[in-house]
């Protein structure tokens, strides 16, 4: 079974802890500052992202084999937000590459910007 889409709906739920427990140990995370390796270190990014990004609605969805690429529409401190959020996986399902996009600027800068609040904390 696929963990891909469960990773990308745990995303839009904003449930950190089911989506890190789909990783798989060695998983890489490029977000829209830097690339993070490890489940252990991606965690509390993970977690420090939950509410940053509110009202996510998934715009479009592309499948492919062990790769999916979901688009997305919500709010970030309060200004709109969309985005990308592709995800690969290995055979037997674990989730391995995420990457995540968000545009315009000023809504992925109060994103960054409150995500390093939420990490200095």
């Amino acid at each position: 079974m696929s963990t891909r889409l469960p990773f990308i709906d745990a995303f839009l739920a904003g449930d950190s802890r089911a989506a890190v427990a789909l990783l798989a140990p060695e998983a890489s995370f490029n977000s829209p500052v830097r690339t993070y390796r490890g489940a252990e270190e991606i965690a509390p990014l993970w977690a420090a992202l939950d509410g940053i990004i509110g009202g996510l609605a998934i715009t479009g969805l592309l499948e492919g084999e062990r790769e999916s690429a979901a688009f997305f529409a919500g709010t970030a401190g309060g200004q709109p937000i969309d985005g990308v959020l592709r995800v690969k996986a290995r055979d037997d399902g674990a989730v391995t590459d995420v990457t995540l996009m968000l545009r315009p600027y000023a809504s992925l800068k109060a994103a960054v910007g409150e995500m390093a609040r939420r990490l200095a904390a």
